[in-house]
C-alpha cells in the first residue's frame, strides 16, 4: 500500500514531465501506416483505482512509434475523494509514453489489455486529428462526472465520432443491470464503501440504461466494442474489435453482475444491532450494575457517531454537491443527521444521566418514525431509489433501538434495595453525629 502511494504521489506531481511525450515528426502523416488499439487498465488495490481506466493507442508502423492518448490527467491539487464528491474537478487529455505508462501500471500490478480495432484509413486518420485536436492546451480540459463524462465516456465518443455515429447506433440495446449494479461490481470488496456510495447515490443510478450508457465504465466498454461492427464504404460489415488474439481474460475477473440484491449480511447486521440494543435495555432496566448503564449509553453514542456522521455526510452532499446523483435522496429518511445528538447523550447517558436518556428516546422515535416513513413511501411510484442496502441495514436498526426504549419506558431502572441492617446502621451513624 505504501508504494501504491508512493508511486501515484509521482504520478500526480511529475505526470507532465516525465509521462508526456511529444508526436515525433511524421507522426500520423500516413494514416494507412496507423494501429489504433484500445488499452483498458484493469483495477487497482486503492479505492480510487477499483474502476480501471481507458485509453487510446495509436501507433505509427512506418516509423515504429507510438503514442497513448488519455482522458484520465488530473492534479494532486483537485483536492482528494471530498472534491469529487462535492463538484467536477478538472481533468485533461493528454499524450503520453506508452512505455512509461505502462511500466507504471505494471508496477502497481494493475492488469493491461490491448485490443487491436479494425478501421478504416478514413476513419483512422479522422480519430487522429480528433486525438490532437482534444490534448491542445485550449481544448484539453474538461469537468470531471463519474458516470457521464470520464476517461472511458470520453473514449467512447471518439470512437463514434470516427466511425460517423455507428457505435451510439450499435450500442441501443437495454444494458444488462443499472449504473448503480454496476458500480456494486466493481466496490463489493470494499464494504463500509460499497454501503456508503449505494447510501449516498439517488435514483439517477436507477434508471433504466442503454448499453451507450453502460460504457462508462472502462471494461464494460472494452467487453461492449466486442460485439460492435459497422458497415464500410464497399458494404462489408466489418468487426471493430479484431477478435484473433484478442481473447482478455482479466476482462471477466471481477464477480458477475447479479440484477437481484440478496442483502444478507446487512440484514444480518442491522438485525444484530437491533439485537444488543434490546438486550442491553432489558438488562438496563434490572438495574443490577453499572456496568450496564455504562454499556447502553456507550451503545447510543456509537451508534449516534457511525449513523450520524454518514447523514451528516448525506446531508451536506445534497445541499452543496455540484453532481447530480448526490442530490435529493431518500436515504436521508434513513439516515438522519439528528442522529448525531445520539453521540453526546449517549455519554451522559453513561453517567446515568435520566434526562438524557429521555432526550435520546425523542431522538430514537424520530429516527424509527423516519425509516417508517421510508417504507411507506415505497408505494408511490415516484419513491423509486434502490436503497435496499441502506434499508437493510439502518431500518433494522433504528426500529429495533426505537424497541429498546419502549421497553426503557415500560420497564424503568430499579435500584436494588439496600438491606435492612444497612438502613438500620446507616440511622444510628446518624443519631451519633446529631448527638
Amino acid at each position: 500500500m505504501a508504494r501504491h502511494a508512493v508511486l501515484i504521489l509521482v504520478v500526480a506531481l511529475f505526470r507532465a514531465a516525465a509521462f508526456a511525450a511529444p508526436p515525433p515528426e511524421g507522426f500520423g502523416g500516413h494514416p494507412e501506416s496507423l494501429r489504433i488499439r484500445l488499452v483498458t487498465i484493469g483495477p487497482g488495490a486503492d479505492m480510487h483505482q477499483r474502476f480501471g481506466h481507458s485509453a487510446l493507442w495509436v501507433e505509427d508502423t512506418r516509423l515504429k512509434k507510438g503514442l497513448l492518448y488519455s482522458y484520465g490527467t488530473t492534479s494532486i491539487a483537485n483536492g482528494g475523494p471530498v472534491r469529487f464528491l462535492l463538484g467536477r474537478p478538472t481533468f485533461w487529455a493528454a499524450r503520453l509514453s506508452v512505455e512509461r505508462t505502462f511500466l507504471l501500471y505494471r508496477a502497481l500490478a494493475r492488469s493491461i489489455d490491448v485490443q487491436d480495432l479494425m478501421l478504416t484509413v478514413e476513419q483512422r486518420q479522422r480519430l487522429l486529428a480528433r486525438l490532437e485536436r482534444d490534448v491542445q492546451p485550449a481544448s484539453r480540459e474538461y469537468a470531471y462526472h463519474p458516470l457521464k463524462d470520464n476517461c472511458a465516456t470520453r473514449v467512447r465518443d471518439v470512437l463514434d465520432e470516427a466511425l460517423g455515429g455507428a457505435l451510439r447506433e450499435a450500442l441501443t440495446e437495454p444494458a444488462r443491470a443499472t449504473q448503480r449494479e454496476l458500480l456494486r461490481r466493481y466496490i463489493q470488496t470494499h464494504p463500509v464503501s460499497e454501503l456508503l456510495l449505494m447510501l449516498w447515490l439517488n435514483d439517477a443510478v436507477d434508471a433504466p440504461a442503454t448499453q451507450w450508457e453502460e460504457a462508462f465504465l472502462p471494461r464494460e466498454l472494452a467487453r461492449l466494442l466486442m460485439g460492435v461492427s459497422y458497415v464500410d464504404g464497399s458494404g462489408r460489415r466489418i468487426p471493430l474489435v479484431n477478435r484473433e488474439g484478442a481473447s482478455s481474460p482479466s476482462m471477466d475477473a471481477s464477480a458477475p453482475v447479479d440484477a437481484g440484491w440478496e442483502g444478507t449480511s446487512a440484514w444480518g447486521l442491522g438485525a444484530g444491532g437491533a439485537a444488543l440494543a434490546i438486550i442491553l435495555a432489558f438488562l438496563r432496566g434490572r438495574g443490577t450494575h453499572r456496568m450496564f448503564q455504562i454499556l447502553f449509553g456507550l451503545y447510543h453514542a456509537v451508534f449516534g457517531l457511525t449513523l450520524g456522521a454518514a447523514g451528516v455526510a448525506l446531508g451536506g452532499l445534497m445541499l452543496f454537491s455540484r453532481l447530480d446523483v448526490m442530490q435529493g435522496n431518500e436515504n436521508l429518511l434513513l439516515a438522519n443527521p439528528l442522529a448525531f445528538g445520539l453521540l453526546p447523550l449517549g455519554i451522559l447517558m453513561m453517567s446515568g444521566s435520566e434526562r438524557a436518556e429521555r432526550w435520546a428516546r425523542r431522538c430514537v422515535w424520530l429516527l424509527a418514525a423516519g425509516s417508517l416513513l421510508a417504507v411507506v413511501l415505497k408505494l408511490l411510484p415516484s419513491f423509486d431509489q434502490d436503497n435496499r442496502r441502506p434499508m437493510a441495514l439502518w431500518l433494522v436498526a433504528n426500529l429495533g433501538l426505537g424497541l429498546a426504549h419502549a421497553w426503557r419506558l415500560r420497564r424503568p431502572s430499579t435500584a436494588p434495595a439496600p438491606a435492612a441492617g444497612a438502613r438500620e446502621g446507616a440511622r444510628g451513624s446518624t443519631r451519633w453525629w446529631a448527638v
